[in-house]
């Protein structure tokens, strides 16, 4: 499912172009949810997950591009596009906050159609979206599944039930357990934004919002513990990682 936001403070405008979004998705059979807001407070305090983020760049409280700039903080991965009635922003949006493309008021179906479907061409070209099977799953309703496909991306993080040697699956909306060892499905997955946070605990680093203490600040409000012991390498991993998805 592709998450899309979109935020603008002229009602109007968010009417407008959630429509025409919404259309899009339908008539392109796209399996999407989409969530608008009026402020980018606003969407900053509800977001906690986002693929494709839609802004106006005039806004009055916050502006568009100073809500970039916090998004791809936040979700590394989030692609944006704006929507402008002044064609003198789209350069520096584009500059600043490596924005996907931008729209100029009043937006028309083809062109947000056109960029929506080059930007989803991107991001399944995009290896850090990449999709993993897992095998002989158990759902958070007891239901057995023989293979569960999951989008790593949407994964927080594994944990290792020692009690029932199983590993947990937590994402935002869903928990699985499956059989593995813990130690190979660390060793796969290492090139894929996760990293040991401590013992038994496999934690994907695009969701982590900081780090302070011993305490891993998770976007989705969870706190996870890190190793006293781990604490040195898992910093400077963590800065590598999010350089690398800023360049």
């Amino acid at each position: 499912m592709i998450e899309i936001a979109i935020c603008d403070d002229e009602l109007a405008d968010l009417k407008m172009i959630s429509q025409i979004v919404g259309e899009i998705c339908l008539n392109e059979v796209i399996d999407y949810k989409l969530t608008t807001f009026s402020s980018g407070k606003e969407m900053l305090e509800q977001t906690y997950s986002i693929d494709i983020g839609i802004l106006d760049i005039s806004m009055r409280e916050l502006n568009g591009i100073d809500l970039g700039r916090e998004l791809k903080k936040r979700f590394p991965e989030v692609k944006l596009i704006y929507v402008t009635s002044y064609e003198q922003y789209c350069k520096q949006v584009i500059n600043t906050v490596h924005a996907f493309s931008f729209l100029t008021k009043p937006v028309k179906y083809e062109n947000v159609r056109k960029q929506m479907i080059e930007l989803l061409d991107n991001m399944e070209d995009d290896v850090s979206g990449r999709k993993r099977e897992f095998y002989n799953v158990t759902t958070c309703d007891m239901k057995e599944v023989e293979v569960l496909k999951l989008d790593l991306k949407d994964i927080l993080y594994f944990e290792y039930i020692k009690t029932e040697r199983q590993i947990r699956i937590i994402c935002n909306n869903n928990c699985y357990k499956f059989s593995y060892v813990m130690e190979k499905l660390t060793e796969e997955l290492k090139d894929f934004g996760f990293e040991v946070n401590c013992r038994g605990m496999l934690v994907n680093m695009r969701h982590i919002r900081k780090v302070k203490g011993y305490v891993l600040y998770m976007d989705n409000g969870q706190e996870l513990a890190l190793s006293q012991k781990r604490k040195a390498d898992f910093v400077k991993k963590i800065n590598v990682f999010m350089n690398n998805k800023f360049n």
